[in-house]
């Protein structure tokens, strides 16, 4: 979700269940925390860390890879279920 603008999609090869991901970041991040991840890839943390209401920051060198996580974290940010 969240990549229907881009050309190709959502074709990092690498990625992550979101409901996975929620659980390890409430595994293992205080509340209010803060989750830092230094390859984004497609990301797949930042959307359950904003899911689950805490503050993400993330790094990723390939452009094409940043475009596709910031698309998806922002589509996830504006849907919080």
């Amino acid at each position: 979700a969240g990549t229907e603008s881009i050309e190709k999609g959502n074709f990092h090869p690498t990625v992550k269940s979101i409901d996975l991901m929620r659980w390890l970041c409430r595994l293992t991040t205080p509340p209010e925390g803060v989750i830092l991840d230094p390859f984004t890839g497609s990301g797949s943390t930042g959307c359950a860390a904003v899911l689950e209401g805490f503050k993400f920051i993330g790094a990723e060198l390939n452009d094409q890879y940043a475009e596709i996580a910031k698309a998806r974290i922002s589509y996830w940010s504006k849907h919080i279920v």
